[in-house]
């Protein structure tokens, strides 16, 4: 398996198939916003810390301040902190102020 990196996304793949991927925008020259990490399901979860590993070397490289959306990457930066990586006020990923999932299958009488 091997790493690809484009503007805006990492991926793993092997053999050409698409194992895992992780999204970035560029917002200005010293800030990015990390978007979306996806791992298909049989796929080890390994793969999504390969990814973030390879995300914060390039950002650090770069030398910007990320806001992250996903919250699996949200989780993980929680636990490996990167000093000066991460963009002030973020939304917590745990406790009483986290954002809290949608039920899309939850309806009120309203409806």
């Amino acid at each position: 398996m091997t790493i690809r990196e484009a503007p805006g996304t990492l991926t793993i793949l092997d053999h050409d198939q698409l194992k895992a991927s992780l999204h970035y925008l560029v917002l200005s020259p010293d800030q990015w916003v990390l978007e979306q990490l996806f791992v298909r399901p049989e796929q080890p979860l390994s793969l999504a810390v390969d990814l973030l590993k390879r995300f914060t070397s390039r950002a650090q490289a770069a030398q910007v301040t990320v806001k992250v959306l996903d919250p699996y990457a949200k989780r993980y930066f929680t636990q490996h902190p990167v000093p000066n990586l991460l963009a002030a006020h973020q939304l917590p990923v745990s406790g009483p102020q986290a954002v809290q999932p949608v039920d899309l299958n939850h309806h009120t009488e309203e409806e």
